[in-house]
């Protein structure tokens, strides 16, 4: 029994309860006043964005540390507290955080209209169960999934890893802006100088992307990698995403015996020669695979978050660069 995680727990429950009982939800939200807001960020990569936008106008606080892996959080019992004293929060939704979190978002808030999802304004591509994903990524696409509904996710999971297309980080800055306009009237010019000038520097990334995908004979682009995070790579800039080792959009779970065997069948299949392990979440499977496939394992491919300092352009571009250079010659 793991008497650590029961305390962490009660604490946190604990302060859910004192929470509600000092105000919480049903005291309803302060007024901002001259003060600037509070804003509260899930982790760092939705924190990066929030802060290029709201930048000296906001006080921001990032509930996840650096490298942490998002999927497998822990609130820690600071944060309820952090959350009932925001004006307005930023997460990344679409099943990313866990359930916990979302749990403590929903308990601790003020009010449930200071939540803002930001996956749901980039388009997000579908992850179906049956592998590959469905790009949406145009208006008119979007709109016509809005149409079908997002009821249960029946026809697949929304991919949440939206940094892994420059252009999607566009959207969520836009609809970052929105909000802290929304909220913060007075500073919305700032607010929006700042999008416009984070807008400039975001606009050469996709180029960038691409001309070092390009680099790698077309035959060599395909790739294994640990859970489903690079499905916005796949859809836009051609990558092949064959397999991963936890079919699955949360780095967490678990896999049998079977999907095992399915993933060494596909990396002899189809020749693959390297095997990306995701620095947040190092696959205790890896092994095994290298072992009966005698694949290249390469380490240090972060996916899910920054690292202390790191700015978005620099995680994008240092991920492309390492797959990249290890595709290049993998005849």
């Amino acid at each position: 029994m793991n008497h650590n995680k029961f305390f962490k727990f009660g604490v946190i429950a604990l302060s859910i309860v004192l929470i509600a009982c000092t105000g919480g939800s049903e005291a309803g939200c302060p007024e901002l006043g001259d003060r600037n807001l509070n804003v509260v960020a899930t982790t760092p990569m939705v924190g990066e964005f929030v802060n290029q936008v709201g930048g000296d106008n906001i006080n921001l606080t990032i509930l996840m540390p650096p490298e942490a892996d998002p999927h497998t959080y822990e609130p820690a019992p600071q944060d309820a507290g952090t959350i009932a004293e925001a004006d307005l929060i930023f997460y990344t939704g679409l099943r990313y955080e866990p359930a916990a979190l979302v749990k403590l978002l929903e308990n601790s808030a003020c009010s449930s209209e200071i939540l803002a999802e930001v996956g749901e304004s980039v388009y997000p591509i579908e992850f179906k169960e049956e592998g590959g994903h469905d790009d949406h990524g145009d208006e008119e696409g979007h709109e016509d999934e809005e149409e079908e509904g997002h009821e249960g996710h029946d026809h697949g999971e929304y991919d949440p890893h939206f940094w892994f297309d420059p252009s999607r980080v566009v959207y969520a800055t836009e609809y970052i802006e929105g909000k802290l306009s929304e909220f913060d009237p007075s500073n919305q010019s700032n607010f929006e100088a700042s999008l416009v000038s984070y807008k400039s520097e975001l606009s050469g990334l996709t180029g960038q992307v691409s001309d070092l995908i390009s680099t790698v004979p077309s035959q060599n682009r395909k790739l294994i990698t640990t859970h489903e995070s690079l499905g916005y790579l796949e859809a836009k800039f051609g990558l092949q995403v064959l397999s991963t080792i936890i079919p699955d959009l949360d780095s967490s779970n678990e896999i049998t015996p079977a999907q095992l065997v399915d993933v060494i069948d596909v990396i002899e299949d189809n020749n693959v020669k390297v095997i990306f392990i995701e620095s947040e979440a190092p696959s205790v499977y890896a092994e095994t695979i290298v072992a009966e496939t005698g694949i290249k394992a390469v380490e240090g491919l972060w996916v899910e978050t920054l690292k202390e300092g790191q700015t978005y352009p620099e995680f994008l571009i240092n991920a492309v660069e390492l797959i990249v250079e290890n595709l290049k010659n993998t005849d």
